[in-house]
């Protein structure tokens, strides 16, 4: 059956089982209702008959209290009882059963509508056995009223008349009236009103019986088809729930299963489904979906698989070239290995050699070449330089047509990256020259100022001092010529002073050389740089400390002459512009040469200001040692001090 089928049956089939429960609870309501009328008409049946029973007795109580006590408010309620019973008197709407309440005023309220006992029994739709056994039964109580009545006349002294009235006065006679209303006779009376009664109870209780007998068993009845029809509602609700179970919910259990297994991934699962219903159609179209899932999947798979081997080359690719941003031709052939093998399809089995200008680079498992490999050809400005070679160690597996393009992209890449470094080289070189060319024209120029200053010094030092010496000397010479008395006296005076003279000159003469040479560099390097030390502590103010070698250093006049000037500008620089307090010489020898340092803990400076400042002092300072082939480094840190390192490359003597 299909769902559609099975759903509108099962729509009709509820809702005609609500219809029928809906009317079979309406009827059974409906017999509560007549149950409960009847039980209430019952009841104010039972309570109309004995109010009609329990007005006789108040009315009793009211006139034998009259006839004993004499007190007229008895007589007056028991003719208020009597209007009340008869429809003379309205009733009261809270009216009791019991006319006279001895707890309360004897005098009773009555405020509701004037009503007879005998219409209200005929409103309660009594049957004419019921109400004639009732009316009997009222007759009864009025012939005891009348007995009641004489009672009272015979209490008051009044006697009957020739209209049967009691009008004429007459002794009272209180005694007759008791014996009247306690005597045989009214009790006899008195009795004659129950029979009735209770003959009525007897008819009322039979009737309403049987009619309470019959609307139960009509209610009974009603709850048993209720019943039959829960029952048969909830066969069809199983039935339905058995056929939904086989026939829905299990190919939907099943369903959703093989959903959720192409969820986690397992795009081969299929669901068999034995119905005949909309859940079968779905399931087919879950099936052609599941089918057209796995065919996409796999197409995804190649794709992704292809897309991952590009993605290799891709990053082989760019990492190359970023490896190639900066480093040696080393370093860029170790990148090319790392990066390349990576991306091939068999990297373990990978191996690479790449031949540039000669110069051969292998991958760390390269063992010898194999027959099947791939080649490129590297090319620098269209000329041939070199070789990629690519190949596995194992000859099973295929290289790639794709491998090959990726081959060919890194080899071309290669070229042109030798391309750019020849003429990176190139540029720096030419740079270099023209700076050092400048640098040199620059420091010719200065050392051009240098010897004019010398001459200067020369002139002046010659001009003022030595000139000044010889005209001295010109002078006294003078006055050797001219006699006296006292010549001998005179001309001893004149040789001392000739003598001093001279020794000025002499002493004038030797400043000037050591200027120009000092005399202490034909001794060596060390004793020359202990004279500087010592002027450098005669003209200053901070201390200098020596550590030179112990063993004698063998050094020509040029490297003399190198270390010497290097030293004495070091320290020109120290006492013009450092600051310190300490200053500190190094002098050591070892097999890669000679090492000397000189450090000061004085401000310091900024290196790179000082460069882009042309100091010539310490420009002359670079050249001369780079005219030996050493290197000279300047490392000052503000306000840590300076320290400059020359390196010469000297050969180790073992003889001073």
């Amino acid at each position: 059956m299909r769902i559609s089928v099975f759903t509108n049956f099962g729509l009709i089939a509820i809702m005609l089982g609500l219809s029928l429960l809906i009317l079979l609870s309406s009827q059974v309501l409906g017999t509560l209702d007549d149950i409960t009328r009847a039980e209430r008409q019952k009841h104010r049946s039972l309570q109309l008959a004995n109010e009609l029973f329990l007005s006789s007795e108040d009315l009793t109580k009211a006139a034998r209290s009259y006839v004993i006590t004499g007190d007229p408010v008895y007589e007056r309620f028991f003719f208020e009882i009597l209007d009340i019973r008869n429809g003379k008197r309205p009733r009261d709407k809270d009216h009791s059963i019991s006319y006279w309440d001895l707890n309360r005023d004897p005098s009773p309220k009555a405020t509701g509508n004037t009503v007879s006992l005998i219409e209200l029994m005929r409103g309660e739709g009594f049957s004419e056995r019921e109400l004639a056994l009732l009316q009997q039964s009222q007759r009864n109580s009025d012939n005891l009223v009348n007995l009641e009545k004489q009672a009272f006349a015979a209490t008051k002294g009044l006697c009957k008349d020739t209209s049967g009235n009691f009008t004429v006065p007459c002794a009272p006679d209180r005694k007759a009236a008791i014996d009247l209303l306690f005597g045989q006779h009214y009790t006899a009376e008195k009795g004659k009103i129950m029979a009735p009664i209770q003959q009525f109870m007897l008819e009322l209780d039979h009737r309403t019986q049987t009619t309470l007998s019959n609307l139960q068993l009509k209610f009974q009845q009603q709850i048993l088809l209720i019943l039959a029809a829960l029952c048969t509602s909830l066969v069809i609700v199983a039935i339905a729930t058995f056929y939904m179970r086989r026939k829905i919910l299990r190919p939907l259990a099943d369903l959703s299963r093989q959903a959720s297994s192409i969820a986690h991934g397992s795009y081969s699962s299929r669901c068999d489904i034995s119905t005949h219903n909309e859940i079968a159609e779905l399931g087919a179209g879950f099936n052609r979906m599941a089918e057209a899932i796995e065919h996409e999947i796999n197409k995804l798979r190649q794709v992704e698989e292809s897309l991952r081997e590009r993605l290799k080359e891709i990053n082989c690719f760019y990492a190359i070239r970023r490896g190639m941003e900066s480093g040696s031709l080393e370093e860029v052939c170790k990148v090319i290995f790392a990066e390349l093998i990576t991306a091939m399809q068999f990297p373990h089995i990978t191996a690479i050699k790449i031949e540039l200008d000669g110069k051969q680079f292998f991958s760390e498992k390269y063992e010898k070449d194999h027959a099947r490999e791939l080649r490129k050809q590297v090319r620098v400005c269209g000329e041939p330089c070199g070789w990629i070679v690519v190949f596995y160690s194992d000859d099973q597996p295929f290289l790639l047509p794709e491998e090959q393009n990726l081959i060919d992209v890194i080899g071309d890449d290669l070229g042109k990256w030798l391309e750019h470094k020849q003429a990176e080289a190139q540029i720096v070189v030419e740079r270099e020259l023209r700076a050092r060319d400048a640098a040199i024209r620059e420091f010719a120029a200065h050392v051009d100022r240098m010897r004019e200053e010398d001459r200067k010094y020369m002139a002046r030092e010659i001009h003022d001092e030595l000139g000044q010496l010889l005209a001295a000397l010109r002078l006294e010479i003078s006055l050797l010529k001219s006699g006296g008395d006292n010549r001998s006296e005179r001309v001893e005076i004149i040789r001392r002073n000739v003598s001093a003279l001279v020794d000025m000159a002499g002493q004038s003469v030797r400043n000037i050389a050591e200027h120009l040479r000092p005399a202490t560099l034909e001794l060596g390097i060390i004793p020359a740089i202990k004279k500087l030390a010592d002027e450098f502590r005669k003209h200053g103010s901070a201390t200098c400390l020596l550590q030179l070698a112990e063993e004698p250093i063998d050094l020509d006049e040029d490297q003399t002459v190198t270390i010497f000037r290097i030293v004495q500008e070091s320290l020109t620089n120290v006492t013009r512009h450092a600051e310190a307090s300490r200053v500190e010489i190094v002098l050591s020898q070892n097999s890669g040469g000679l090492l000397v340092e000189v450090r000061d803990n004085g401000k310091g400076f900024d290196p790179a200001c000082a460069a882009m400042q042309k100091s010539f002092g310490l420009l002359g300072m670079r050249e001369r040692a780079s005219m030996l082939g050493g290197s000279i480094d300047i490392a000052s840190v503000p306000p840590r001090g300076t320290v400059v390192s020359l390196r010469i490359p000297v050969q180790r003597t073992g003889s001073s």
